[in-house]
């Protein structure tokens, strides 16, 4: 449900494309720069000019986005940061992003890549219009896929939203969950709200207790779960509390970043960090 299959198209339509575009532009949430980065990145995008764009940095938790920020500088990456929502995105492409690419031709061709809801959308649609789209005649490019056009200069190929084909790191599905990249099944949200939870108590409790509105901060997720379910009069039938619209508001709202800034991932979760 959660690895639909027009991503796995997509990841081959990605590595046809690869030809036509001297850089790539990889958007990750600042509040998981590691977990984010949910695809074989390394195999896709290897040989090509590479910046990674930390977005949402406005609802991120940015002194532990200073690890992450050093760490992908060490390994030979561009790192830019911003929050797309809060920013002119065209001059932040040509002000920003074109000035950090390497340029080998007249224009630079830059294919804007990431996981679901890490701000691909928010970044094309606030560029692209009828005057705007190239379709079909550019050289090396199969008829029908679409360039967006920046500027004169700058061209930009979007691509779909690529996930893993399966999530075996149970943390990153989680992660991904609570920052609304994933589409969860039913045990798995419940699951990644647990996880959640108890991560929120150990590193952010005011993320619980501005969920609930209260200094008080429950034994378990289920009590919050239900504390929520009860500070929204969110009622079931039988005048029980509906948890399970508790959980999706939740879910929605903690994506959003209503509750505080956030950083879900630690070098300590990763075994090839320690």
């Amino acid at each position: 449900m959660w690895y639909p299959g027009h991503i796995k198209k997509a990841k081959s339509k990605i590595k046809t494309y690869l030809k036509t575009v001297q850089g790539i532009l990889e958007l990750v949430d600042a509040r998981a720069p590691y977990a984010s980065r949910a695809y074989e990145f390394e195999d896709l995008f290897k040989d090509k000019d590479r910046i990674i764009l930390f977005n949402k940095v406005d609802i991120a938790d940015e002194k532990n986005l200073i690890f992450w920020e050093n760490y992908y500088k060490s390994k030979g990456y561009k790192v830019l940061k911003t929050s797309l929502k809060n920013v002119s995105i065209k001059s932040f492409l040509t002000k920003v992003v074109y000035k950090s690419f390497q340029k080998k031709f007249s224009e630079l061709r830059v294919m804007v890549a990431g996981i679901p809801n890490v701000g691909k959308s928010t970044l094309i649609n606030s560029i692209k219009g009828k005057k705007s789209l190239r379709v079909g005649n550019t050289p090396g490019v199969t008829r029908g896929v679409q360039w967006i056009s920046v500027n004169d200069q700058f061209m930009l190929l979007d691509t779909p939203g690529i996930l893993y084909s399966e999530i075996y790191n149970k943390k990153i599905m989680y992660k991904l969950i609570l920052i609304g990249s994933l589409k969860p099944e039913e045990d798995e949200k419940e699951f990644a709200i647990e996880y959640g939870f108890n991560f929120f108590k150990e590193k952010y409790p005011e993320i619980i207790r501005n969920a609930l509105k209260s200094d008080v901060i429950p034994d378990d997720y289920y009590n919050f779960i239900e504390l929520f379910a009860k500070k929204r009069n969110f009622i079931a039938s039988g005048k029980t509390y509906d948890t399970e619209r508790a959980m999706t508001v939740f879910l929605k709202e903690l994506s959003d970043g209503k509750y505080g800034k956030i950083v879900y991932d630690f070098p300590e979760d990763y075994d090839m960090l320690k």
